[in-house]
């Protein structure tokens, strides 16, 4: 695999599955009618935490970042409705975390992924970015720096809890974290933060998908 997955050491958990995992599925948040509503929680058990079976290149421990993953139906902060289930295993998928809209490291992170934004689409890859921030503070964001993915605002931090990112930090919200899934829906990547900066670069997302897809997809 690529430097996205040789420079591990010292990451909280930012793990290549080289034999891709196949990815259980939990629905955990229910549909919104409004782009200003928060993502209200379905009822049901939280996602269970288990191990990759494959070998990763990096020590670091898995217990944080499990690859049994809820999905997520809400709205976007401009309304359209949003179904990771109905994505996974057609295309790549980037699903971003960020603490909010006006931090400056979310906000360079989230600028250089805009700024890239057309090699993920010549790739067929989704991107789907959730600020644990209020809609209106998120869509100041999107019009600020124009981005073109869709944008989840998640004050509750009903999906950061979901997907074990929540307050990583002791600061009541989500932490940085990537999520990388490859065309047949397997989690071929992934990064909770050990540290507010720990995120991967556009140049690394985009190289494990890359990479992803020259293997068969995976």
């Amino acid at each position: 695999m690529n430097d996205f997955f040789a420079l591990l050491t010292g990451r909280r958990s930012w793990t290549a599955l080289i034999a891709a995992v196949p990815v259980m599925l939990l629905t955990s948040c229910s549909g919104v009618d409004e782009p200003a509503a928060s993502p209200i929680p379905s009822p049901g058990p939280p996602a269970a935490v288990s191990e990759p079976d494959g070998p990763t290149s990096s020590p670091a421990a898995e217990s944080d970042s499990p690859p049994v993953l809820p999905v997520f139906s809400v709205a976007s902060i401009d309304g359209e409705d949003l179904r990771l289930e109905d994505v996974l295993g057609t295309a790549p998928v980037y699903v971003l975390f960020i603490p909010g809209a006006d931090g400056e490291l979310d906000r360079a992170q989230v600028g250089q992924i805009q700024g890239r934004y057309p090699e993920f689409e010549a790739l067929g890859a989704h991107i789907f970015l959730i600020a644990s921030d209020l809609p209106t503070e998120v869509v100041k964001m999107r019009d600020e720096f124009g981005l073109e993915f869709p944008l989840i605002a998640d004050p509750l931090n009903v999906i950061a809890a979901d997907w074990h990112v929540f307050d990583l930090f002791g600061e009541g919200r989500s932490g940085p974290a990537s999520f990388v899934f490859g065309a047949h829906g397997s989690l071929i990547a992934r990064l909770i933060a050990a540290e507010p900066g720990d995120r991967p670069s556009v140049d690394e997302v985009l190289g494990v998908i890359e990479e992803s897809l020259s293997a068969g997809g995976v």
